[in-house]
């Protein structure tokens, strides 16, 4: 059975960038997978001003529409114009949707693959908010600057957590194909279960795997610069990660890992929630 990676793509009221797809495509064929694009049509309820405007309402709407369109057509146009030399296949879901609920609509698509790729940028941080919540599917995080390159190397940043345990299991379809693992903690940012990482550590090595034991000291920078670091010296491919291991509140409030990795991600990213 064959991985089913998801690609959506949006195209209002930004349109997604080209290198997503390039680099969705390259990690779909490394890994044998399916990769499905989600490609939104956006419409936009009519509004009815309680005051007269000087806004041409239905004008805007109008250019609106058309250019959520004209986006789409871009979009697809590059897929085809990116895989027309390699004999890959991806397949075109299109849909209409209401604004404001495109990010829902591309949640529920989500649902029915194994993953969702998406950038990492401002721009699409509400959108992989949206997906990691709301879909029960990881995510893989790209840098917007990012060309696709082979993942031979997985690092993990590990602190015991439930997330983290579920993310590298999420993993599995990359680790599978791996050349080494790095299991990465970070020892002055919160206390470490030794007993467990080591029982880890020695459960990856059971499995074939050839496994690095990386401990470091964030030494005042925040645990999201320390680990991605710690992955890129290291020469990570992808770098492992739980996503929100507090509440949701509580990660906007205080900041975390996560909402850092949605908009900074210096390397490629898998999240899971």
């Amino acid at each position: 059975m064959k991985p089913q990676f998801h690609l959506p793509l949006s195209t209002y009221p930004d349109a997604s960038s080209f290198a997503i797809i390039d680099n969705a495509i390259g990690l779909a064929r490394q890994n044998d997978a399916h990769l499905v694009a989600s490609i939104p049509q956006v419409r936009i309820p009519q509004v009815h001003p309680p005051f007269p405007t000087v806004i041409d309402v239905e004008t805007w709407r109008g250019q609106a529409e058309r250019n959520s369109r004209d986006s789409g057509t871009s979009l697809r146009e590059h897929v085809a114009d990116a895989i027309s030399e390699t004999g890959f296949e991806v397949r075109i879901h299109g849909f209409e949707v209401r604004e404001p609920f495109v990010y829902e609509r591309f949640s529920e698509i989500a649902k029915c693959y194994d993953l969702s790729i998406v950038e990492a940028s401002e721009l699409s941080r509400q959108l992989s908010e949206t997906l990691l919540f709301g879909s029960g599917r990881p995510l893989v995080l790209f840098p917007a600057t990012s060309d696709y390159s082979r993942v031979d190397t997985i690092a993990v940043a590990w602190d015991g957590s439930a997330t983290a345990a579920r993310a590298l299991s999420c993993a599995r379809v990359f680790i599978e194909r791996a050349i080494k693992v790095q299991v990465i903690s970070i020892t002055d940012d919160k206390d470490i279960d030794e007993a467990n990482r080591a029982l880890l550590i020695s459960s990856l090595k059971h499995s074939g795997l050839d496994v690095d034991d990386v401990s470091i000291q964030a030494f005042g920078e925040t645990a999201t610069a320390a680990i991605q670091s710690a992955a890129l010296e290291r020469k990570a491919d992808l770098l492992v990660a739980g996503g929100f291991g507090h509440s949701r509140l509580r990660e906007f409030i205080l900041g975390g890992v996560t909402r850092e990795l949605l908009v900074k991600a210096e390397l490629p990213v898998l999240l899971a929630h």
